[in-house]
C-alpha cells in the first residue's frame, strides 16, 4: 500500500482524541549559543526558515475532516507565510528557570491541526541556558502529534538547520490534497465502506483467533499485562505541566550489556526508588516502566506513528548497580523482542479501521484504560538519537543541545524524553505539579542517580 493524502487512522487518533480534552501534542526544542559573537536578530531568523522552507515544504499541512466521518481525514495544504508560522516572543533576556515555566505553558496547550498543523516560538537573549557561554537564542516547535513522532525528528532537525538543500523527506508523510471537497469526499467514502467494513471484520476475526492460539500455546506476551502497585506517580495529572531539562553531556564508552537506553532505565530506577522511599516511606518492587520502540518493519504507509512501547521492569531490589543495570538491559531485551512483533501487528490491524468506528473505537479504548483496577506503569522513556554527522546551526550560530517534551496522558504522568545528538545527551522530564509537586527535588535525584549509575558500571573511568 503506498503514501496517500488521507490522514492513517494512528495518526487521526490523536486529533480526535484532543476533541475530547485528552491534548498528546509534544513540544520540541533547540538552544543555539552565539559565544562571543551577535545573536540572530528576528530579521535572521525568519529569513533563515523562509529560505529553508523549500526544504521542509512536505510539512505544510493541516488536517482537513471528512463530514460525519464518511470518510479518513486528508492532509490538505497548508501554505501560510513563514512570518505567520513563526511568534518572536516579546519577552526578550528570560533566564532559563523562566524559559521552562514557559515550555510548562505550552507543552499545556494543544495545537488544533485544523487550523495549521505546527508553528515555530523563537526566544531571544536567554541567559543562563546550561552551557551556553552567553545569551542563548532557544527556538520551540509546536506541532501536533498526528504529525510529529520519534521516527521523523531526525529528519525535522536536517530540514530546520541542516546543510542539505534538496527537499527532506519525512517518512510516513504521503502528498497532500490542494483543496478538498467536502461533498465528494464523503460520497467517496460511502462508496468504500461497505469493503472497508468487511475488512475490517476479517481483521477482528484473525486478530482474536490468532490471540487465542497464542494464549493456548503460552506464547511470549500472550498474557494480559499484569497489574502493578499502585503509587503517587498514577494520580491524575490534571491541566498544568512541570518541565525540567537536565544536561547529562557525553557518557563515552559504556560496557557491552549497557546500552544508552538501559543506562537511562537505570538511572531513573534509583532516582524513583529514592524519591518514593521519601515521599511514601517505600519503593514497590515491581516498578515499571513504558519504553517506547521504533517499528522498523512497518512500512509507511502505516503513518507517522509507527511506534510500539513494551513494559520494563525496573529492578529496584537489586541493591548493586552493575546488577541492576545487567537486569534492566535483559528485561529491555526480552520484553522488546515479543513487544516489537505485537506493535506490528497491532499498527496494521489499526489500518483496517473505517473512519466511521474509529471514534467511537477511540471512545471505547478510553473507557477500557478508565475502568483498569490498577496501573500499567509508573513512569515511561521516549529514546531518541539525532547522528551528528552536521554542523546545526541557526542563521550561522552553532546548535548547543536540542530535546523535547514527550506529551502526557492519564496513565503515563511522568515521562522521560532521551534526546542524543550524537554521543551528547539531554534527558527531559516533563510531570504535572498534581503528580510530582516537588519536582526539584526529583530533579536532584536524577542527577546524583546518573552520576552514580556511571561510576559504578564504568568503574575506573
Amino acid at each position: 500500500m503506498s503514501l496517500t493524502s488521507q490522514v492513517q487512522p494512528i495518526d487521526a487518533a490523536y486529533v480526535l482524541d484532543a476533541d475530547r480534552g485528552h491534548h498528546l501534542d509534544p513540544l520540541n526544542f533547540w538552544v543555539f549559543d552565539s559565544g562571543v559573537g551577535t545573536p540572530p536578530t528576528a530579521a535572521e531568523i525568519t529569513e533563515h526558515f523562509r529560505r529553508r522552507a523549500p526544504i521542509y515544504a512536505e510539512l505544510n499541512r493541516r488536517f482537513v475532516a471528512v463530514p460525519g466521518h464518511l470518510d479518513h481525514a486528508y492532509w490538505v495544504a497548508d501554505d501560510l507565510p513563514v512570518e505567520q508560522r513563526i511568534l518572536h516572543d516579546e519577552r526578550v533576556g528570560l533566564d532559563w528557570p523562566a524559559l521552562l515555566d514557559v515550555l510548562e505553558d505550552l507543552a499545556a496547550d494543544s495545537l488544533d491541526a485544523r487550523e495549521t498543523a505546527w508553528r515555530l516560538d523563537i526566544f531571544h537573549g536567554v541567559r543562563d541556558a546550561p552551557g551556553a557561554t552567553g545569551p542563548a537564542t532557544v527556538v520551540v516547535f509546536r506541532g501536533n502529534h498526528s504529525l510529529i513522532s520519534g521516527p521523523i525528528v531526525h529528519p525535522l532537525w536536517e530540514a530546520f538547520y541542516g546543510q542539505g538543500t534538496e527537499p527532506v523527506h519525512f517518512p510516513g508523510l504521503g502528498p497532500v490534497e490542494p483543496r478538498l471537497n467536502p461533498v465528494l469526499a464523503a460520497a467517496r467514502g460511502l462508496a468504500r465502506a461497505p469493503r472497508a467494513t468487511i475488512r475490517y471484520v476479517r481483521t477482528i476475526r484473525a486478530a482474536v483467533r490468532d490471540a487465542k492460539q497464542a494464549q493456548t500455546a503460552g506464547a511470549a506476551g500472550s498474557a494480559p499485562a499484569p497489574e502493578i502497585t499502585s503509587t503517587r506517580l498514577n494520580r491524575d495529572p490534571g491541566d498544568r505541566r512541570t518541565v525540567l531539562v537536565l544536561r547529562l553531556g557525553r557518557v563515552g564508552s559504556l560496557p557491552r550489556n549497557v546500552t544508552v537506553t538501559a543506562l537511562a532505565l537505570t538511572t531513573i530506577s534509583l532516582a524513583l526508588q529514592r524519591y518514593l522511599t521519601e515521599t511514601e516511606g517505600r519503593c514497590p518492587q515491581d516498578l515499571t516502566a513504558f519504553v517506547t520502540l521504533a517499528v522498523g518493519a512497518a512500512p509507511e504507509s502505516l503513518g507517522i506513528n509507527r511506534i510500539g512501547w513494551t513494559n520494563v521492569l525496573l529492578h529496584p531490589g537489586v541493591d548493586a548497580i552493575p546488577e541492576r543495570a545487567a537486569a534492566v538491559q535483559a528485561s529491555l531485551i526480552e520484553s522488546r523482542e515479543t513487544a516489537t512483533a505485537a506493535s506490528l501487528r497491532r499498527l496494521t490491524d489499526a489500518a483496517s479501521i473505517p473512519s466511521f468506528v474509529l471514534p467511537r473505537e477511540l471512545a471505547a479504548s478510553r473507557r477500557r484504560l478508565d475502568a483498569r483496577p490498577a496501573p500499567r506503569m509508573h513512569t515511561a522513556l521516549t529514546s531518541i538519537r539525532v547522528k551528528n554527522t552536521t554542523p546545526w546551526a541557526l542563521a550561522g550560530r552553532p546548535l548547543l543541545f536540542g530535546a523535547g517534551c514527550p506529551p502526557l496522558t492519564s496513565e503515563a504522568t511522568l515521562i522521560h524524553g532521551l534526546f542524543g545528538l550524537g554521543d551528547d545527551l539531554t534527558l527531559t522530564v516533563i510531570t504535572s505539579p498534581d503528580v510530582m509537586p516537588d519536582a526539584q527535588r526529583y530533579a536532584t535525584l536524577l542527577e546524583e542517580a546518573f552520576a552514580d549509575v556511571l561510576e559504578e558500571v564504568r568503574p575506573g573511568v
